[in-house]
């Protein structure tokens, strides 16, 4: 299938949402589709998802996914061409948050990791599989590249870490380009790529 697929990553604030918002201007796809993951627990978040929707046309159909990608996704291709997926690490953080019901810091193990790595692995390849059973489309993920920091304190935000990782790792496999922003300026990293 010839579809298109790209990754951006960066820190915070490092300007990969505006380059992948960019890309969707820039794509071919008639009908544009944003993959919204953040939940609005609080104002400050709200104020951030506001500034979002303020960038993106108002063309653009927004689909609202917190949980279940993989079985969103046959159906968001139906509707748009070009699809950015904003962002990776929040539907991670919605994925982990909805596993630490009845959990806590403090009793998060290794079994916990694997389930949850279990089921992060099965939502991305059933999502990948709807994506490969249709053709011409354009799909741009956003995450953060969360491992250049130092080792987290709690368990938490070490599986968190983990998992965002491991996400990154799927989709940059399949990416036809992998794009890194650092304080507003991003560079194309799969073609610089070394494989032994």
């Amino acid at each position: 299938m010839n579809n298109k697929i790209f990754l951006v990553l960066g820190g915070a604030r490092s300007g990969k949402s505006e380059f992948a918002e960019k890309l969707m201007y820039h794509s071919t796809g008639k009908r544009k589709g944003y993959i919204a993951t953040s939940q609005i627990l609080d104002d400050e978040m709200r104020y951030r998802v506001i500034l979002h929707r303020e960038r993106r046309p108002a063309d653009w159909q927004t689909f609202e996914v917190m949980h279940g990608a993989g079985e969103e996704m046959g159906h968001i291709l139906g509707e748009a061409d070009a699809i950015l997926f904003d962002c990776i690490t929040m539907y991670v953080n919605n994925m982990l948050m909805d596993h630490m019901k009845g959990i806590t810091v403090e009793t998060l193990g290794v079994s916990d990791l694997t389930t949850l790595q279990q089921a992060l692995e099965k939502d991305l390849t059933l999502m990948f599989e709807r994506i490969s059973s249709v053709s011409d489309k354009e799909i741009i993920f956003v995450s953060d590249e969360l491992g250049m920091g130092i080792v987290p304190a709690n368990a938490m935000s070490r599986v968190y870490r983990d998992l965002v990782g491991l996400a990154n790792q799927y989709v940059a496999r399949r990416a036809d380009k992998v794009y890194l922003s650092v304080a507003g300026i991003t560079v194309e990293l799969k073609e610089r790529g070394v494989e032994l």
